[in-house]
């Protein structure tokens, strides 16, 4: 065989292993948006930037794979460089082997790892590394009582006087009254974090009040037998940027739920003193096991207020 002939065969395996990798990464995209497993990764705001990050990859491969075959029959060199190719000017590829495989494999083990490995959420593994979050977004706040003041509207002034706060935390004491004149405060993912925020903002508020909540278990080193925290991960843009958030539950029988089990805990809210902060507690009535959901993660949503 010629060493021409051995060049263009090398110029055509490297063709399609560029297309195979940009049309590859497309197909990912595209999988994990169909199974809904791209929302273990991102938030559903982020969503179309893959999307259109997908729509890209799938042009640029085609036109890849279109090069790809091409070169089966001759030579192919797109270059906009404006040089004469002709007079000692190339697009030669690497010859050396190690090179093409580290290159290589810098796309190639993340595209193989995110195809194959099973897409997983993190939880108890997660929060002993970042430590749980009890208090949702922020516990600060000013008790001054210059510093507090009342909400606008029509509601019952003896209960806005209950939620005087300060300026920064008007939008969660606005939520605070909503959850007030509810029967019961049932912390689903939709504004779990906020709630959870409120409550704790406002949990002199909150005594006695009866609340629902599905999260897994989780344990830190020192609490007492009697106690464990269900917990939420919560995602702000993406993976990368987990926190895991949570509430003091108590009850005689907490021994009996391992940790990392899903269960829905329903009881009255009392309060605690966590590392120095009051902090809201569950005094529990009643457990039951739960089924972990496919995403796991609650998600913040700052426009929450004008939503109220």
């Amino acid at each position: 065989m010629s060493y021409p002939m051995i060049k263009m065969n090398a110029a055509v395996i490297h063709n399609f292993l560029r297309a195979f990798i940009l049309l590859g990464f497309a197909a990912l995209i595209v999988y994990l948006e169909v199974s809904g497993e791209i929302l273990l990764y991102v938030t559903p705001k982020l969503t179309i930037y893959l999307d259109i990050a997908a729509g890209g990859l799938l042009i640029v491969g085609g036109f890849q794979l279109y090069i790809s075959i091409v070169s089966l029959k001759r030579p192919v060199i797109v270059c906009d460089c404006n040089h004469d190719h002709d007079h000692g000017h190339s697009h030669e590829l690497p010859t050396s082997l190690g090179k093409n495989v580290i290159i290589y494999s810098l796309f190639l083990l993340p595209l193989v790892f995110g195809a194959v490995l099973p897409n997983t959420a993190l939880a108890g593994s997660l929060a002993q590394k970042k430590g749980m979050n009890l208090g949702g977004v922020s516990l600060n706040q000013s008790t001054a009582p210059a510093d507090l003041v009342e909400l606008d509207g029509n509601e019952d002034p003896a209960l806005k006087e209950k939620f005087k706060t300060s300026i920064y935390n008007r939008d969660y004491a606005k939520l605070g009254m909503l959850l007030y004149q509810q029967d019961q405060v049932e912390m689903k993912d939709q504004w779990y974090i906020e709630k959870l925020q409120a409550l704790n903002t406002f949990v002199d508020n909150f005594q006695s009040k009866p609340i629902k909540i599905t999260g897994f278990v989780y344990r830190e080193d020192g609490m007492p037998d009697s106690q464990f925290i269900i917990g939420r991960l919560g995602m702000t843009h993406c993976i990368a940027d987990i926190s895991p958030y949570g509430i003091i539950a108590e009850t005689a029988q907490a021994g009996q739920y391992a940790n990392d089990s899903w269960i829905t805990v329903t009881g009255t809210i009392d309060q605690t003193t966590y590392h120095g902060q009051k902090v809201m507690k569950i005094m529990i009535d009643k457990i039951d096991k739960a089924t972990a959901p496919s995403v796991p993660y609650v998600y913040p949503d700052w426009d929450f207020a004008a939503k109220l």
